[in-house]
């Protein structure tokens, strides 16, 4: 795709569509030897799945590993074979007596289901507003049996910045940053070998040289870039430094979008998502994002700056580093 520049403007914009974007238009598949993988979605319900994989299809983003209700998952691998993988997950919102011991059951039900990574949301609600720590006893059992069955982990870890200054900035009820990726490393340190993904650029894109120290410490860690609107308002502010940082950690990143599936979400909200990743990827566009952002002021939205990476690292932020990653736990996603 071809670099584009357009005028910003300060108009608040509706959710998917502020520039009157034709998202049906043709657009041509990216430069990729494989399937273009997508390796961080939530597909809520099988009944979904249409619309979810026409909008793909048009962006020419063929599999998935999604975070599916265990109760979906068997449905829409039914209905989409070979298109899909499952990310072990719980029910989040039954988290009182009995949680760990019913998510380690899920664990061996998505495990028959061919999953071969579990999710762990550790987000600043689940330690402000549930006294969870991923490095304390009560998820250690979680842990050991991830690894012992050898599947890989993904972790949410950290939020938006904008969120740290707002719904988060009481301290000493949700803590800092800094003290949530002390537990996050304490983890880390405690499982070597372990293939981990850290979801959303490893939850901070604000503070690249703290994802490099990361990155350059634990060998085994991956970040995915998934999340739309928090990629392109803080990678499109400091374009040059993340584009240097995708080039140089061009190994380590995967691609992900965090779509979520929905009934109210159809063809152009879908496709909103994913013309936003390609042109933040693939392109040098400079304009306005046709998604508005809650988190910024209605005269401050953000403009969207692409990184046009080089092909190579096309190539193996869409395909390579996914198929290496999750080989290394038994999953073939270039079938």
């Amino acid at each position: 795709m071809s670099a584009q520049t357009e005028p910003v403007s300060t108009l608040r914009p509706p959710d998917h569509n502020t520039l009157g974007i034709d998202y049906r238009a043709p657009m041509p598949r990216p430069k990729v030897k494989g399937p273009v993988i997508d390796v961080h979605v939530h597909i809520h319900a099988a009944r979904h799945g249409r619309v979810w994989f026409e909008a793909a299809r048009h962006f020419g983003i063929d599999r998935f590993v999604t975070m599916t209700p265990l109760e979906e998952a068997v449905g829409l691998a039914r209905d989409w074979p070979g298109r899909l993988s499952f990310i072990a997950i719980p029910r989040w919102g039954e988290w009182g007596a009995g949680f760990i011991d019913r998510w380690l059951r899920r664990i061996e039900a998505f495990y028959n289901l061919g999953s071969r990574v579990v999710k762990f949301w550790f987000a600043p609600p689940a330690i402000g507003d549930r006294g969870w720590r991923l490095d304390g006893e009560l998820f250690r059992p979680l842990l050991r049996e991830a690894t012992a069955r050898k599947m890989a982990i993904m972790t949410h870890v950290g939020d938006p910045e904008t969120w740290y200054r707002g719904k988060y900035a009481d301290t000493a009820r949700y803590g800092t940053r800094d003290e949530h990726y002390r537990m996050w490393e304490n983890v880390l340190e405690e499982y070597p070998g372990v293939p981990w993904l850290g979801a959303h650029m490893g939850g901070n894109p604000e503070n690249l040289p703290r994802l490099q120290r990361l990155l350059d410490r634990f060998p085994d860690l991956h970040l995915d870039c998934s999340a739309t609107r928090w990629m392109v308002r803080e990678i499109s502010a400091r374009r040059n430094e993340a584009r240097e940082f995708f080039i140089r950690n061009q190994d380590r990143i995967l691609f992900g979008t965090d779509q979520v599936s929905g009934d109210d979400r159809n063809f152009d909200f879908l496709a909103s998502r994913y013309w936003c990743h390609r042109k933040l990827w693939e392109t040098a566009r400079i304009g306005p994002c046709p998604i508005h952002d809650p988190d910024l002021p209605e005269d401050g939205q953000p403009v969207m700056r692409g990184l046009a990476l080089p092909d190579e690292c096309l190539q193996k932020l869409y395909h390579d580093n996914a198929v290496r990653f999750y080989g290394r736990v038994g999953v073939r996603l270039d079938e």
